[in-house]
C-alpha cells in the first residue's frame, strides 16, 4: 500500500473492484455501449480553438472521441438513472454537450454525434443500470446559449481587467500600525 501511495495508485477494496467489473459488464451488455467502449478513438484527449466571437482560447476534454465516425462520448455516473434525466440541468452538462460540439467543429469541421454514457452506482437486480443519452435540440441551443454568456463575461473581464466576482482583502488598519511598528 505504501507504494502504491508513494507513486500515485489509487488501491480499491475488493467490493469496490467488484462492483466497477459490474459495472463495466452493464455497459458491454448494451451493443451501442459495447460499441463506444471499443471502437478506435482517442480517450482523454485535448481539443483546442480560438473562439471567433471572443478571441479566447478555448479547450475541452471529452472522454472519448470516435474520429471515424465524428462522435463525443463522455462518461457520467449517477445514483438514480432516473433523475439523471432532469439533473443534468443542474450540473450543466447541456452547456458541456454545446461547448465540446463547437470546439470539435471548430477544430475538424464536422458535427459530432455527442452522447452521455451514464452508470448508475446502485444496483437493480443484480445489475448496474446503463443509459445512453443524448441532448435534444433544444437543451443544445439552451447549453449554446449559456456558454456564450459566460465567454462573454470572461473577454470583459479580460479586457477590463476587472474581476467583480474577486474581492481585495487589505490590511486592516490595526494590522498596518503593527506591520509599521
Amino acid at each position: 500500500l505504501e507504494e502504491c501511495a508513494r507513486t500515485g495508485r489509487t488501491v480499491l477494496t475488493a467490493e469496490e473492484g467488484r462492483k466497477i467489473e459490474l459495472m463495466y459488464q452493464s455497459v458491454m451488455a448494451l451493443p451501442l455501449g459495447q460499441w463506444l467502449v471499443e471502437s478506435a478513438g482517442y480517450a482523454e484527449s485535448s481539443v483546442y480553438w480560438e473562439d471567433p466571437e471572443t478571441g479566447i482560447l478555448c479547450r475541452c476534454r471529452p472522454d472519448k472521441i470516435i474520429p471515424e465516425f465524428h462522435w463525443i462520448m463522455d462518461v457520467k455516473t449517477t445514483a438514480d438513472i432516473q433523475r439523471f434525466r432532469t439533473a443534468y440541468y443542474d450540473y450543466r452538462y447541456h452547456v458541456q454537450d454545446a461547448f465540446y460540439s463547437d470546439g470539435y467543429r471548430a477544430q475538424f469541421g464536422e458535427i459530432p454525434t455527442f452522447v452521455f454514457l451514464v452508470a448508475s452506482t446502485t444496483a437493480e437486480c443484480g445489475r448496474y443500470p446503463v443509459e445512453i443519452f443524448m441532448m435534444g435540440e433544444d437543451a443544445k441551443l439552451a447549453g449554446q446559449r449559456e456558454y456564450r454568456r459566460n465567454l462573454q463575461t470572461l473577454a470583459e473581464c479580460l479586457s477590463n481587467d476587472e474581476w467583480p466576482a474577486i474581492k481585495t482583502l487589505s490590511l486592516p488598519r490595526w494590522a498596518k500600525e503593527n506591520a509599521n511598528a
